[in-house]
């Protein structure tokens, strides 16, 4: 990147000076870092002898050489290059285009060992949406809800409640002297405040009842009550809470909750194609499906099943296959002699699904 004077700055550029390595002919050249840098040419040009003989060699050398005596002794260590002069180069590492590994699970990330960090960072970068309404999911914490409410709420006088479920059976009495008993004084029934110590019979629970941890004013000054408020409700409302405000009716202003509901929380797991977690539904990780090609399997469809219409089937290997299928026919009332187009679909299904729904071939 030019600076002001207009000349690149040397920590952003590899300088390679008379590179000589093999059949290059003393090149100069500047190959800036941070980007992506492909070298073409035809057979015999020095591609290689310029990215892995002289880059890479170079950059592997350097990287060894920070090393003590005795680990050197351990690394495969390649030639230095024949070149007068190289500057700025970084530690290096070369992936070459053959692969000795034959499966579809081995890639740049598997090979580098690159697979393994990027398991971690990205469930701390996650960011999740409702599948739904499309709002930003994610966990809160004492500390993010006090932001929150700082941010919203200053110098507003507020409850902060948990909800804790109702059985059909529960009286009045015995929850109102129990939460009395537990230090809470009142609790937040649709949308009117109810003290525990004067129990009203007249009310019906809907299921479950809001109970207020604290009546507080958000300020700077209460911070310290404010998160004790929000750990406890968290706790015992089992990771959700929620904020509502004395004076309107009706309204909670907000729920918060520490998980990642209706999401399931992000893990290494499900950035590994290892784990049933984060493998692809349709390959289930392996990269690649295994199927049947009905067309391939039967290429003419006018043979007869006798004739050889399902290619598999047909050879020594398939022999033994072609004459259990000619068996069956006889069994079921199907015609080996007619065409494959002559059947009907119902034997043509029978054929190829058998009794089970499932590919006989």
């Amino acid at each position: 990147m030019p600076t002001k004077s207009g000349k690149v700055q040397d920590h952003q550029v590899i300088r390679i000076r008379g590179a000589q390595q093999h059949n290059l002919k003393n090149i100069d050249l500047d190959v800036p870092i941070g980007k992506l840098t492909v070298i073409t040419g035809p057979s015999g040009s020095g591609k290689s002898s310029l990215a892995f003989h002289t880059l890479y060699a170079e950059g592997q050398r350097r990287y060894v050489e920070t090393f003590s005596p005795y680990v050197r002794q351990f690394f495969d260590r390649m030639d230095k290059p024949n070149v007068d002069r190289i500057e700025g180069i970084p530690p290096a590492i070369a992936i070459e285009q053959k692969n000795t590994i034959r499966t579809t699970r081995s890639t740049v990330g598997t090979l580098t060992e690159i697979n393994d960090y990027l398991k971690l960072l990205y469930p701390r970068l996650a960011t999740g949406y409702h599948p739904d309404t499309g709002k930003e999911v994610r966990p809160e914490s004492p500390s993010s809800i006090l932001r929150w409410c700082l941010n919203n709420l200053k110098d507003e006088t507020v409850f902060i409640t948990f909800t804790i479920p109702l059985p059909a059976e529960t009286s009045i009495e015995d929850l109102f002297s129990f939460l009395n008993n537990q230090g809470y004084l009142r609790i937040l029934l649709n949308g009117e405040v109810y003290r525990t110590d004067t129990p009203d019979c007249s009310l019906t629970f809907p299921g479950q009842a809001e109970v207020i941890q604290d009546r507080v004013k958000v300020s700077e000054r209460n911070k310290a009550r404010l998160i004790e408020a929000f750990e406890n409700a968290l706790r015992f409302g089992k990771g959700t809470c929620g904020i509502a405000h004395p004076s309107k009716k009706n309204t909670q202003i907000r729920s918060f909750s520490t998980s990642w509901a209706p999401l399931i929380e992000p893990s290494s797991s499900l950035f590994s194609f290892n784990s049933p977690l984060g493998a692809c539904d349709h390959c289930r990780g392996f990269g690649r499906v295994i199927g049947l090609d009905l067309d391939k399997a039967i290429p003419n469809h006018l043979l007869s099943l006798k004739q050889g219409a399902i290619k598999p089937f047909q050879g020594e290997r398939g022999a033994e296959c072609q004459r259990d299928l000619l068996r069956h026919c006889r069994e079921v009332g199907v015609d080996p002699n007619l065409p494959w187009n002559e059947l009907t679909p119902e034997e043509q299904d029978w054929v190829k699904y058998g009794e089970r729904n499932q590919p006989v071939f």
